[in-house]
């Protein structure tokens, strides 16, 4: 039994193109034709892919009509795959193919989609008629073609995968709605940033950001106004975040920011709360909108927490802010761990009702 070694190299997959290059070097040496080609029908087009040419002077990328094609005929069933001598074939003799190249022998076998749909054809043209014996080949040429359709099909399934992973990442670290950071994506970086805080002491900020009364909005004016509105924010504050920091949608109208350095959090909160300060006109109708901050930061010295416990000082300083009347910023400090302390600590990340923290600081 063979042992597949870890020095041993693993093939790369054969590529659609690199399939196409193999097979007609094979046929070229098997059955020699002025011209082999792998040919793609777009709309009312035939593109010549992959050519080995030594009588036309067709490059690979030259295109052609459809119509004039005899690959037409040969995929319509209306000529056979083989034909010896194309002048005694009534219906490619015709060919409006024939009046630009001598083609007077014609091979060809239909390549498809997944979905059997055809993709184009694995073909040869030559300038003199052949045997009649040349049909013996027909099998090697229909197991090539179906051996390409399968590697496209293949190929095709890849892409679609790679695809499909783009997209489920998208969704997993971009918010729908306004394009900002989702709360996973927030999470990992700030995860990244106290691993980095841990071994190499720096500091960080994390601001952590809650409309004020964004529920009337939406009982007032609907949730397709509320939307509205959060797009908006979203597209007032993005620019004010600096290349390496994270503005990220937590959900609702939860916004939280990680700000890398010692004083950045303080001075892009403060622009925040400016730009919530003015009159925003939502469908005809002026809303003054305001926000309560928290701010949470961890200087040079802390020792790391956990990203929750980070988050949770954040979230306890916004709820401060709201207790103090909203549209406020207030910065985690010993009164609001005290009382934060005071609380239950929960298992994960989470909020609690403005009413707890403002008793817990009775």
């Amino acid at each position: 039994m063979d042992v597949i070694t870890s020095g041993d190299r693993v093939p790369a997959l054969l590529t659609f193109e690199r399939a196409c290059a193999l097979v007609l070097d094979h046929l070229a040496s098997v059955l020699p034709m002025g011209l082999w080609a792998v040919t793609q029908r777009e709309a009312a087009s035939q593109v010549f892919l992959s050519v080995r040419d030594e009588a036309y002077g067709v490059p690979a990328g030259a295109v052609v009509p459809w119509d004039a094609s005899l690959c037409q005929h040969m995929t319509t069933g209306a000529s056979p795959q083989v034909v010896a001598d194309v002048g005694a074939d009534p219906v490619m003799a015709g060919a409006d193919a024939r009046q630009a190249f001598p083609i007077e022998a014609y091979v060809g076998a239909p390549i498809r989609s997944a979905e059997g749909e055809l993709f184009g054809t694995l073909c040869g043209f030559n300038p003199h008629r052949l045997d009649a014996a040349v049909e013996v080949h027909r099998p090697l040429l229909d197991l090539l073609a179906s051996l390409l359709s399968q590697i496209l099909q293949a190929e095709g399934l890849r892409e679609r995968a790679a695809e499909r992973e783009v997209e489920l990442h998208r969704r997993a670290t971009t918010d729908d709605l306004t394009g900002l950071a989702t709360r996973a994506a927030f999470t990992d970086r700030l995860d990244h940033a106290l691993a980095l805080h841990r071994r190499d002491p720096r500091p960080l900020t994390v601001v952590m950001l809650d409309l004020d009364d964004f529920k009337d909005v939406n009982d007032s004016l609907g949730h397709e106004a509320g939307d509205e509105l959060l797009r908006h924010l979203a597209d007032e504050w993005a620019p004010l975040v600096r290349p390496g920091d994270t503005l990220a949608r937590l959900g609702g109208d939860e916004f939280a920011l990680l700000v890398h350095g010692s004083s950045g959090g303080d001075v892009v909160a403060a622009r925040l709360g400016e730009i919530l300060a003015g009159t925003y006109s939502l469908t005809g109708t002026d809303l003054r909108v305001g926000v309560s901050v928290g701010v949470a930061h961890l200087a040079v010295e802390d020792t790391t927490p956990t990203a929750a416990e980070l988050l949770r000082r954040a979230d306890a300083a916004m709820y401060a802010a709201k207790r103090a009347g909203k549209g406020r910023i207030v910065t985690h400090d010993e009164a609001v761990a005290a009382a934060l302390a005071r609380l239950p600590r929960p298992t994960g990340v989470a909020r609690h009702d403005a009413a707890e923290v403002a008793g817990a600081a009775r």
